[in-house]
């Protein structure tokens, strides 16, 4: 009907290197991006924003590494939704991924799931096709884009003007250098195919705020080379000259939140350049 709105709720369930999972729903469709704890915390977890895992009709998978798919083979045994990645992603789920299930895969086009419409790009990380992504539904949008160790146009594009973006920031540069990772981990986080640092993820989600974005959640922090309080300050000191309109919170690896939800209209997409930007191995 004209002029009826509808509610989106967005909320990490866990986000961390110890396993991550975001929820994405519109009251009619429900999504969740990544599948990385134990199907048991998905389940309380869920329960406690008063959500049911068997409502989710799609699963977005962002790359193959465990942290982010723990719990999908004990998922699939109970509910059969729609498991989408990208063919190198796809390729190493195969012993998890029960016969039957429907697979789509990611390969640059934009998607349409049960009126979300679904951008995916491919990011700079040490796993097989790794995706950053966009949803939107109506005239809202959410990009999640974590698990990556440099980042360019492509990832800005997807984050402009954003509702929410969910956005890494996975060490201080200073604590991982004095901390306690062996040298090989240390090169491995800080490289160009590991994790955004709170000053990479703060001068991205800076671009993404003078594009339009609003809400930044802090994803995939460190528990041994970073604190909520550091990463926060490092984006406060980025994006306070140029908004003071912006939300910042941080996302948690033992508790969910933050909890956000958001009026929009259905039936309505924001006028945005498409993108992109690959076609998937061969």
């Amino acid at each position: 009907m004209p002029g009826e709105t509808g509610i989106m709720t967005v909320c990490p369930l866990a986000s961390g290197s110890k396993g991550n999972a975001y929820w994405i729903d519109t009251g009619d469709t429900a999504i969740l991006v990544d599948a990385g704890i134990s199907l048991r915390q998905l389940t309380r977890r869920t329960a406690e924003i008063e959500r049911r895992l068997e409502q989710v009709e799609h699963v977005f998978i962002t790359h193959e590494h465990a942290d982010h798919i723990k719990g999908l083979q004990v998922f699939f045994k109970r509910f059969r939704p729609t498991l989408w990645a990208s063919r190198g992603t796809l390729r190493r789920l195969r012993p998890v991924i029960p016969e039957g299930l429907n697979v789509r895969m990611l390969n640059g086009h934009v998607e349409e799931a049960s009126g979300f419409r679904v951008e995916a790009v491919k990011v700079s990380h040490d796993a097989d096709d790794p995706l950053a992504y966009r949803f939107e539904c109506g005239d809202r949008s959410v990009a999640v884009i974590t698990d990556l160790g440099d980042w360019g146009e492509r990832e800005a594009r997807l984050a402009s003007g954003a509702d929410v973006f969910i956005c890494e920031a996975n060490h201080d540069i200073h604590m991982l250098q004095s901390g306690p990772y062996p040298a090989f981990l240390k090169a491995r986080v800080r490289s160009p195919r590991g994790h955004l640092s709170n000053l990479q993820g703060a001068n991205l989600s800076l671009t993404a705020v003078q594009r339009g974005t609003k809400h930044i959640v802090l994803s995939h922090l460190s528990e041994q080379n970073n604190s909520p309080s550091l990463a926060l300050d490092v984006f406060m000191q980025a994006l306070e000259r140029h908004s003071a309109n912006v939300v910042l919170e941080a996302a948690a690896q033992h508790t969910l939140g933050p909890y956000i939800q958001l009026p929009f209209k259905p039936g309505t997409i924001r006028d945005k350049q498409t993108v992109h930007s690959w076609k998937g191995d061969v």
